[in-house]
């Protein structure tokens, strides 16, 4: 019987209990990961492992492109479309070209989405745990609808919720 690896565990944990917007973050998270793991395999030599590194971030890239909730944003949505078919082009040529500069390229694009996210995270969090009638203020400023389209809650009534469930 195979011994449980203690940190797939902790993944699979994580991953199971975390909220649509934690496991955005989750992703970018990974994807970071996976292209820091191509640089290093190519710098190695490691076509093999390079290859599967780049491989795993153009999926991770799909399931971000999947997820994108057109509904919500539709310019932002597209926009963001546009810039992972971009880093899934750029991966996949610099596996080709055996390219380092463009694999660090993508790792800066990846940085960067993940840092707004997660500073996105905060400022929900923030805005959360105020009082009820500033939480509202700041919801409805920050979005047309004033409800939380990335919530774990349901909708009101009326309202069309998440398109997508885990």
């Amino acid at each position: 019987m195979p011994v449980p690896n203690p940190h797939q565990e902790y993944v699979k944990q994580r991953v199971q209990s975390a909220s649509p917007v934690e496991l955005i973050r989750i992703l970018y998270e990974a994807a970071v990961q996976s292209v820091d793991e191509a640089v290093r395999a190519l710098q190695s030599g490691d076509i093999l492992k390079r290859g599967h590194a780049v491989t795993k971030t153009v999926e991770i890239l799909s399931e971000l492109r999947i997820a994108l909730r057109y509904d919500v944003q539709q310019e932002y949505c597209r926009t963001l479309a546009g810039l992972y078919s971009y880093m899934q082009s750029q991966l996949i040529r610099a596996h080709s070209e055996q390219s380092e500069n463009l694999l660090l390229e993508v790792s800066r694009l990846l940085q960067t989405l993940l840092e707004g996210w997660t500073g996105a995270m905060e400022n929900l969090s923030a805005a959360e745990q105020q009082p009820p009638e500033a939480a509202v203020s700041v919801a409805a400023s920050a979005s047309s609808g004033g409800q939380n389209p990335y919530s774990a809650e349901p909708a009101g009534p009326g309202s069309l919720g998440r398109s997508w469930q885990l």
